[in-house]
């Protein structure tokens, strides 16, 4: 092979490499494509010859960006066979927080058409990420300069607290003042019990042995009428000792709570309270009665509110392995409720009630100009500080007028009034006899 003939190979092959690279800088390639034309306000640093994915796959790229009338339009080349619909979203995305952007089509429905190639479509106007951020930033800002302009934010954080923390006290001391007198009532009527309990099982196994004759006791009673009188005294004993264990237990049986509930509603910038007693006349059942969105009258709010004020609560409710049943008057108006302990079976984490209520399900009225025509339901959680306090959220007539509630509960038990209402149970079933 002479010079020239080596000379000429190596000029073939150095041009076949070249035209290579041109042909893969180039981007070319012998796949088909049709264009699509997206429309954005903005598009974020998207970059040319950047992908286009479909629900993730690349089925593209972008071959040009160019601005039209105040908006910019972006030249999708799309593989010939990919259907993409006309509702699909069309978004600007991005591999991470500061990775490479690319054109995001979100899948639309077939029933919708398939877009056709030269169709133009509107592009979805999402906040880039940075942008997003820039935006979270100022809003902290002005939150930390409005805590730190006149202060008028933390007064009213420290006076809310402050009422709260001197109505446990004042709650506190109610409950040790009353505490002393109820607990020794009801250690008297324990000690009583037990005594009944040991008395009756004696007396049971006595009446066995003389009926059996067994022992010194049925040697004694050999006489069949003396056995006959010691039986019938023994059995009238333990009767009347039933009977004293009933009443005893008519008289513990009752637990007696107090209920404050206060809520605040921002948006009218109001408050309201509920007060009222739940009664359990025995395990798993209780009546509640008491007063709902107690509240001056003449108190103005800075923003419609929709509330009936002063009006009646008076419920039966049942409580039922993690669930608390109740329905009646629900602000004066007839209703239901379930309130929810997700962790009812483990005392350390039992912390957290969920609620649910409806009510008013005929409401047909006007309320401050205002046109009402669907049942108020009401959703809230509550979380459980310690025995006495809780509090929690309240999202208030869900379907009419929505406003979030931020609450406050306090409950406490009153044996005093738990003690006098199982007398007055025992009362009344003894003359009724």
């Amino acid at each position: 092979m002479n010079d020239e003939t080596k000379v000429g190979i190596f000029v073939l092959i150095g041009m076949a490499l070249f035209g290579t690279a041109i042909f893969l800088l180039g981007d070319y390639s012998f796949q088909t494509y049709y264009p699509v034309y997206a429309q954005f306000k903005d598009v974020a640093g998207l970059p040319d010859k950047s992908v286009v994915k479909l629900s993730g796959v690349e089925v593209g790229k972008i071959k040009g960006i160019f601005l039209k009338g105040g908006k910019v339009l972006v030249e999708i080349n799309v593989l010939e066979g990919v259907e993409i619909y006309r509702n699909s979203k069309f978004l600007i995305g991005s591999t991470s927080l500061i990775g490479s952007k690319f054109l995001q089509i979100d899948q639309g429905d077939a029933s919708s058409g398939v877009i056709a190639p030269g169709d133009q479509v509107s592009g979805s106007e999402t906040l880039p990420i940075d942008r997003a951020m820039a935006r979270a930033v100022e809003d902290i800002q002005g939150l930390v300069k409005e805590l730190r302009g006149d202060g008028s934010m933390t007064r009213d954080l420290n006076d809310i607290l402050s009422n709260l923390r001197e109505v446990t006290a004042n709650i506190n001391e109610i409950i040790s003042t009353s505490q002393p007198h109820a607990e020794k009532a009801m250690e008297r009527l324990d000690s009583i019990t037990a005594k009944l309990d040991a008395m009756l099982a004696k007396t049971g196994e006595l009446v066995d042995k003389i009926n059996r004759g067994d022992g010194t006791v049925g040697a004694l009673v050999s006489d069949k009428q003396m056995k006959d009188n010691v039986t019938s005294a023994l059995t009238n004993l333990k009767d009347a000792s039933v009977s004293v264990k009933d009443m005893l237990g008519r008289i513990s049986g009752f637990r007696t709570y107090w209920g404050w509930r206060w809520k605040y509603d921002p948006l009218a910038n109001t408050s309201k309270n509920d007060l009222g007693v739940r009664i359990y006349p025995r395990e798993g059942r209780y009546y509640y009665l008491g007063g709902a969105n107690l509240i001056n009258t003449r108190d103005r709010s800075s923003a419609p509110d929709y509330e009936v004020k002063n009006t009646v609560d008076a419920q039966l409710g049942w409580e039922i392995n993690g669930f608390d049943i109740y329905a009646g008057a629900v602000r004066g108006s007839g209703g239901f409720g379930v309130r929810y302990s997700p962790f009812h079976y483990n005392s350390a984490l039992d912390k957290i009630r969920f609620l649910f209520e409806a009510s008013e399900f005929t409401r047909r009225r006007y309320i401050q100009s205002r046109l009402f025509n669907a049942p108020r339901f009401d959703a809230g959680v509550n979380y459980l500080l310690n025995s006495y306090f809780s509090v929690g959220l309240r999202l208030s007539d869900i379907a009419e007028a929505p406003r979030v509630n931020y609450t406050a509960h306090v409950m406490f038990e009153d044996k005093d009034i738990s003690y006098l209402l199982g007398l007055m149970s025992f009362g009344a079933k003894g003359s009724s006899k």
